[in-house]
C-alpha cells in the first residue's frame, strides 16, 4: 500500500511553467540570446544550475550561474505575484490524501525560496510534511536522489511512495527510485514523454484515489 505521495511543484501543483519559460526567455534576452520555448522545455524538471551552466557554455555568455539565476528569479517572482494558479483538481486531491492519513512531500528542482513562496501563496504550506528542494540534493532529476531523500525524511520505503510528475526527467527519476508514478499531462510543460508513468491524467479530479494508493 502507498503510505506517502511526493509531488513535484512546478506544473503539478501550480501552473508556473509558462512563468518559468518567460522569465528564462527575458533573462537570456538581456544577453542577446533569443531562445525558443522548445529548447527551454527540454530542461523541464532539472535544476537551474544544470540548465544555465549548459546555456552559458553554449551561447558563450559573459556571466556566472549565480548572477543569471538571480536575474531569472527576480523576473519569475514578479510573474508569479501576478498569476500563480493551482493545477486542475490538485487542491481537492491534496485534501483527500491528507484526510486518508497519507504523508505528503514536495520533491522540486526549484529553490526552497521559490517552493515556499508558491506554497504560501496557495496556502498549502501546512499540507506538506517535508519539502526537498534544489539545495538539498547533489544530483538533479533524472537521478532518483530527490525522491529517495524525501522518502527517507518521511520515514517510508521507496516502494511505499507514489510520485506525481509532469516531466520525463521527473518520471525517470521516480521509476529509478523504485516508486509508482502518475504523470500529469500539463499542456504548459511542453511535449513531455510520460510513457514510463504507471498512469497519466490531465485532471487530478478524475483520479481514482483508491486505485492509485494500491
Amino acid at each position: 500500500m502507498i503510505r506517502a505521495v511526493i509531488f513535484d511543484l512546478d506544473g503539478v501543483i501550480v501552473e508556473s511553467e509558462d512563468a518559468h519559460i518567460e522569465s528564462e526567455r527575458q533573462t537570456l534576452q538581456k544577453y542577446n540570446v533569443k531562445i525558443t520555448a522548445e529548447e527551454l522545455h527540454a530542461y523541464t524538471g532539472t535544476m537551474a544550475k544544470i540548465m544555465f551552466t549548459e546555456l552559458i557554455a553554449k551561447y558563450k555568455l559573459n556571466t556566472t550561474f549565480e548572477k543569471i539565476n538571480h536575474q531569472k528569479e527576480e523576473v519569475l517572482l514578479k510573474l508569479l505575484a501576478q498569476d500563480a494558479e493551482p493545477t486542475l483538481g490538485v487542491l481537492r486531491l491534496i485534501q483527500e490524501l491528507k484526510q486518508r492519513g497519507i504523508k505528503l512531500a514536495i520533491g522540486s528542482s526549484s529553490t526552497k525560496k521559490l517552493v515556499n513562496y508558491i506554497l504560501n501563496k496557495l496556502e498549502l504550506a501546512h499540507a506538506f510534511d517535508r519539502v526537498v528542494a534544489a539545495e538539498d540534493i547533489e544530483h538533479s532529476k533524472p537521478n532518483p536522489e530527490i525522491f529517495l531523500k524525501a522518502a527517507m525524511e518521511l520515514g517510508v520505503k521507496p516502494n511505499q511512495c507514489l510520485v506525481i510528475e509532469d516531466s520525463k526527467l521527473g518520471i525517470d527519476a521516480a521509476k529509478s527510485a523504485g516508486m509508482k508514478c502518475i504523470g500529469y499531462r500539463n499542456p504548459h510543460s511542453g511535449n513531455q514523454d510520460l510513457s514510463r508513468a504507471d498512469a497519466v491524467t490531465n485532471d487530478f479530479s478524475k483520479l481514482d484515489i483508491e486505485k492509485m494508493l494500491i
